[in-house]
């Protein structure tokens, strides 16, 4: 997700570090530019001219008129969104709560989202839940980014079509031992995911927060790994071969089905070389 924010700041030093120009200011002008836009400036600035209540009025005309632009920016991007689909009518409360909600996203990223589910709403009522808008709503520009992030890292496993996020491939010497076992783990620091980032996700529940793990896989069957467009049917070298994984959790899914995804080229790579090492594989069309 791309994202335009006006700025806000005063300059106040540049610096050339590592050839990239960097743009500061200090905390008592950013907490004074802030007052400033939303209108809370009074004290600061001492515009006793206008009495407290007058001065409410002003804050309040401010975020009425920001939340009718955030609606009407959403609406008008719903509609560009559109074309010759059919339609029905949304189901009239779920309507007047997006409304609701719709009014406090600000940046265009998040409108964008924003508008693709009311589109997809009218065309297919009760797609999108409630929860799933709450959810989002709580959402912060940062945990957006983060959760599409997570997306270009994630595959299908099995017959399954819920998205998972992969950790390690296991490897058991024994079948009848749980103890003895090579197992390889997927770094995802390398991608810029740490373990607290997948803690983030799971706090907003958009993924299980317990890890879990495939049934051994078949010595004999095939098995399929779906990952962006690529699709793989895998045949273990060795028995006792099984996937550990994170599972997005049903909202994370609903919203991974709006946000979409992309392939990521680098994880892509390292894939298919974890997985020449406990199987053989045939691609499939």
């Amino acid at each position: 997700m791309t994202n335009k924010v006006e700025s806000i700041d005063k300059p106040i030093e540049n610096s050339r570090a590592l050839g990239v120009l960097k743009t500061f200011t200090d905390s008592k002008n950013k907490m004074k530019s802030i007052a400033e836009k939303y209108a809370i400036d009074g004290e600061i600035n001492n515009t006793q001219e206008r009495t407290l209540k007058e001065r409410l009025q002003v804050r309040l005309q401010k975020k009425q008129q920001q939340e009718q632009s955030n609606l009407e920016q959403i609406i008008k991007q719903a509609y560009n969104q559109c074309n010759d689909e059919t339609a029905r009518d949304p189901d009239p409360d779920w309507l007047v709560r997006f409304i609701e909600m719709a009014q406090q996203i600000h940046t265009p990223s998040m409108q964008k989202l924003w508008a693709k589910i009311l589109k997809q709403e009218i065309i297919q009522p009760g797609s999108v839940s409630l929860r799933t808008l709450k959810i989002l709503l709580s959402m912060t520009h940062r945990e957006a980014a983060l959760f599409q992030k997570v997306l270009t890292l994630t595959c299908c496993i099995g017959n399954d079509k819920n998205k998972k996020l992969l950790t390690s491939i296991k490897q058991r010497t024994n079948s009848f031992s749980f103890h003895r076992s090579h197992q390889t783990h997927i770094d995802y620091n390398q991608y810029h995911l740490p373990y607290s980032s997948i803690l983030i996700l799971t706090e907003l529940g958009l993924l299980f927060s317990t890890e879990l793990e495939t049934n051994l896989i078949s010595y004999t069957d095939k098995f399929n790994l779906n990952y962006y467009k690529e699709s793989y049917s895998l045949s273990p070298i060795k028995k006792g071969t099984s996937f550990t994984y994170y599972r997005l959790s049903p909202i994370g899914q609903e919203l991974a089905q709006l946000i979409g995804s992309q392939t990521n080229n680098e994880y892509q790579e390292q894939l298919n070389e974890l997985l020449l090492k406990y199987f053989t594989i045939a691609h499939q069309d």
